[in-house]
């Protein structure tokens, strides 16, 4: 067996070097005992000092080929959903935006869409709709707005859910007091619930109400968060909060001097974008 060099240049040309090729001689006895043939595609590899020469593994190719497509999939997939973050789109939709052939998805690719990329598939009526999960919570206060006009800021925001952050839903302003608010939301297509156990409670309130002082306010409430209860329900917002745009409400236009601003913090820490409308 022997190394040989060969090149289509004299040595004496300046681009001899780019076009040499080395050529390896495999005796005729060490072929047939291989049972290679004239044609077949090798692969090769280093390993150490030794140069590794083997028949092309196709299936690996086919592999790396489907890989490849199903990257492509991804891609196209994620930045079509993207564009529309509200009601999604259908399959029938994705494949004619897209050119796809295929009647049905490749249910292999969703499984690892849906937990690559947050793909999520809602039954609506008669279609499934294909969304990206939310990653931003939302959160507002309803000082000094009118309940109409709070409804139309919502619904310009394309808002779908609502969650209540006030220990007792009850308002002296008009349309805010918790049956009143939940059948207008209702109306307007928008979900309510209400989530009592991350209210500020009556005695850090009653508190601030006397001394003013927030900074003692909310050290107080981020001891409270810290309960297993507490914690507990902040995972039930951001469960319904990777289906539904979700916004989080209580009285105080600043989010800055409301104690939502420390379940803001708690959903940044697990990984949530907030945004204060």
């Amino acid at each position: 067996m022997k190394l040989q060099k060969q090149s289509s240049r004299k040595k004496s040309d300046l681009n001899y070097d780019k076009y040499t090729k080395w050529t390896i001689v495999v005796p005729q006895d060490r072929i047939k005992q291989l049972g290679w043939t004239e044609g077949m595609e090798l692969d090769e590899s280093i390993d150490k000092n030794y140069l590794i020469i083997k028949p092309l593994d196709k299936s690996k190719l086919n592999n790396e080929k489907e890989d490849s497509n199903y990257e492509q999939f991804k891609k196209s997939i994620k930045n079509l959903l993207e564009r529309y973050p509200i009601r999604g789109l259908s399959w029938t939709q994705i494949r004619d935006k897209l050119n796809y052939p295929q009647v049905v998805p490749n249910n292999i690719w969703v499984r690892r869409l849906q937990k690559e990329i947050g793909l999520i598939r809602i039954k609506k009526d008669k279609e499934t709709l294909w969304r990206l999960e939310n990653d931003t919570i939302y959160t507002i206060g309803y000082e000094g707005i009118k309940i109409e006009d709070f409804v139309k800021r919502l619904k310009s925001a394309n808002i779908q859910q609502l969650i209540d952050l006030r220990e007792i839903a009850l308002s002296r302003k008009n349309g805010f007091s918790k049956t009143i608010l939940s059948d207008k939301l209702d109306k307007a297509g928008i979900n309510y619930r209400h989530y009592s156990q991350l209210g500020s409670p009556k005695t850090i309130r009653h508190q601030l109400h006397t001394d003013w002082n927030y900074e003692k306010f909310f050290k107080a409430y981020k001891e409270i968060v810290k309960g297993k209860g507490i914690q507990q329900r902040i995972e039930d917002v951001e469960k319904n909060a990777k289906s539904k745009k979700t916004v989080l409400l209580c009285f105080e236009k600043d989010y800055k001097t409301c104690h939502r601003r420390i379940i803001a913090e708690e959903l940044k820490k697990r990984g949530w974008k907030v945004s204060h409308l």
